[in-house]
């Protein structure tokens, strides 16, 4: 199969870069249209695998020439990318991201992008889409299968390379199926849960003697493979991603590659998707920046005005880095040598100083708002549970605790101001997202699927079995907003719930109805115990980022989409996000032993919730207590009274 130049293959490059732009504007057409990165792979792993299958087999490869014309075609457009980005974070990124912009940069630039990524997708990190280098994840993933391809054309036996190549593949694809309901995170960022896609397009090249034989059966798998590449990114299975689209998405790309049909290589689109295609490198690296620099600026959703400017200037800015970077660097024609190898290394640590420098050539005095607003997961990151429940040291004031803490990150945000303020030792049983109702579990398409509720359901089950046991525990907090056990749709997820109905588990809508049972039967087990239950309500919030305004209004950084100038939250938005936790919460006040406990009294007037309370910061984001907010608020609603032990009766 001879390479050259190749209509077909731009046109591909085309359509995908074109898909990601549409899918990162905003359009909702294209549900879909991040399944370009995957078309993206299997044309990277089909050009490379074909180059280097071929100086091998003349046996003119050569390691050094093979990194050096990575290196020359690569890193210029990337550096000027992030330099330029480097320039503007300062100026636009809260305190924390301008932190994590830094080490992006540093992955970026080692080709380890995906594990930084990776390692800044916590709980309470902040959203992806507020990276400015976030889609430098696929590039690293490419730069990673680059560094083990060549090593393995070149020291493997060519009569191993397709059976090898096939073992490393379905290896790669057995993965990534079999870990997307359990770590799917991961499974999205990471090489052996990818290379696969990869590995699609280094077949296709490995077996050009086979696509030859098979020409009739690709003829005939052309035109279905076109539609699938139309059809999926529009009208997408909606099961979890990289899974069955991707796949699908993957095999028809192949397809279209190794049919190389006359008709792309002449066909009014296919020439114009190939112009794309051309500049499809320095659009997708220039597009994302003024996006993530927009979502970090708006602290509530984006407008389709905004997403449509902000893609023209990401536009206007790949087709000026293509211009004046990527042409000129095409053109130039160095030669591989020492001194080229050092210039290389001293650019690349320039790049990675760079941002530190900016940020510190622009940092000013006063509240550090990086500290301020960190993560608050209670007592450690240690007692976010991904396990059933067992006691922890570093989850617990005291040795014999009499209060315990359980729910999900609405709980966790409670734990520093409740274990400043009672006396009498606290245990923290928390796990994300996973509100503490027996029998019931959220369930989602994205990330929270059914292997997730069920040990979600675990995990409570494990709390529930382990206070039986505990008898220094007399109080038990709870706390969670129950929206996704009660509200169907919000911005990400389509909620379900997974109940156990006669001990068998059963897939239903979010309702308020199962949440109130589940929620009963909860309270009613722990006060038949003995344990006296506290439900302390969700801070109020109406969906915009709290702690993000305050920062930004107080650093004069631009805010965008705030209902109010001083972030206050208006009284009447946070009673309609939360009409049905309010009415959950109502209907449990009259159990026998349950207190309800609401920071409404203490926060919200007629017309607003305050944002900060005696000067202080209350919110990490849109909805958690900041540490030091979660200590004053326990301290003003006297929790230490609260929740201490009620004294044994005195013998008679």
């Amino acid at each position: 199969m001879s390479l050259g130049f190749r209509t077909d293959i731009q046109a591909l490059r085309g359509l995908a870069v074109s898909l990601v732009l549409l899918y990162h504007a905003g359009f909702d057409f294209f549900r879909a249209g991040f399944l370009g990165v995957d078309v993206f792979f299997v044309i990277s792993g089909f050009l490379i695998t074909d180059m280097v299958r071929k100086e091998v087999e003349a046996g003119r490869f050569s390691f050094i020439n093979f990194y050096f014309r990575r290196a020359k075609r690569l890193l210029p457009a990337a550096y000027v990318t992030f330099l330029a980005s480097a320039v503007v974070a300062p100026f636009v990124l809260n305190a924390q991201e301008l932190q994590d912009f830094t080490r992006q940069v540093f992955g970026a630039v080692s080709f380890s992008a995906n594990m930084v990524l990776l390692m800044q997708a916590g709980y309470f990190a902040g959203a992806a889409d507020l990276k400015p280098l976030l889609h430098t994840w696929s590039l690293s993933i490419e730069e990673q299968y680059y560094l083990l391809l060549p090593a393995f054309l070149a020291f493997v036996p060519r009569r191993y390379w397709v059976p090898g190549g096939l073992v490393l593949f379905l290896a790669s694809l057995g993965l990534c199926l079999g870990l997307q309901a359990y770590k799917p995170i991961a499974t999205f960022y990471l090489l052996p849960t990818r290379g696969w896609e990869l590995g699609v397009g280094s077949m296709v090249a490995l077996m050009p003697a086979l696509m030859g034989r098979i020409r009739p059966l690709l003829a005939v798998l052309f035109w279905p493979s076109v539609a699938v590449l139309a059809v999926i990114p529009v009208f997408p299975t909606g099961l979890p991603h990289p899974g069955p689209d991707a796949l699908l998405v993957c095999l028809a790309t192949a397809v279209v590659i190794a049919r190389r049909h006359p008709l792309l290589e002449r066909s009014l689109l296919s020439r114009g998707l190939a112009r794309i295609g051309d500049v499809s490198y320095s659009l997708y690296l220039a597009h994302w920046p003024p996006f993530a620099f927009l979502k970090n600026a708006s602290v509530a959703g984006v407008t389709p005005t905004q997403n449509l400017l902000t893609l023209l200037l990401g536009i206007v800015l790949g087709l000026l880095l293509y211009r004046f970077v990527e042409m000129p660097t095409r053109r130039w024609q160095p030669q591989p040598s020492r001194g080229f190898a050092f210039g290389t290394l001293a650019t690349s640590c320039c790049v990675i100083g760079a941002p530190v420098a900016m940020a510190a050539g622009v940092a000013s005095a006063g509240v550090d708002y990086a500290h301020l607003r960190r993560a608050n997961d209670g007592f450690s990151a240690a007692c976010v549970y991904e396990t059933p429940f067992s006691p922890k040291a570093a989850c617990q004031s005291a040795e014999n605790p009499a209060v315990m803490v359980w729910g999900d990150s609405f709980a966790m945000h409670l734990v520093p101001g409740i274990a400043a303020t009672s006396g009498s030792g606290v245990q923290q049983a928390t796990r994300g997202n996973c509100a503490p109702a027996l029998g019931l579990a959220p369930l989602s398409d994205v990330f929270y699927q059914r292997p997730w509720s069920e040990a979600c359901m675990e995990f409570n089950d494990s709390v529930l079995a382990y206070l039986r046991e505990a008898k220094s525990i007399e109080v038990v907090v709870l706390s969670s907003p129950f929206r996704q056990l009660l509200t169907p749709e919000d911005a990400k997820h389509h909620w379900r719930t997974l109940a156990r109905v006669d001990g068998k588990l059963v897939e239903g809508e979010a309702s308020l109805e199962r949440a109130s049972a589940a929620m009963r039967e909860t309270v009613r087990a722990l006060t038949a115990m003995g344990k006296r239950v506290v439900l302390v309500a969700p801070p109020p919030g109406s969906g915009f980022n709290i702690g993000t305004c305050v920062e930004r209004r107080a650093q004069g950084k631009l805010v965008l989409g705030a209902p109010r100038a001083d972030c206050d939250v208006p009284v009447d938005d946070y009673h309609r996000m939360y009409a049905r936790t309010r009415q959950l919460l109502e209907s449990l006040k009259g159990e026998p032993g349950v207190q309800v406990v609401s920071l409404d009294g203490l926060l919200c007037d007629a017309s607003r919730c305050v944002s900060s309370l005696e000067g202080q910061l209350l919110y990490v984001d849109g909805a958690h207590l900041t540490h030091e907010g979660s200590v004053l608020v326990a301290q003003k609603l006297g929790f230490g009274a609260l929740l201490n032990p009620l004294p044994a009766a005195a013998p008679r």
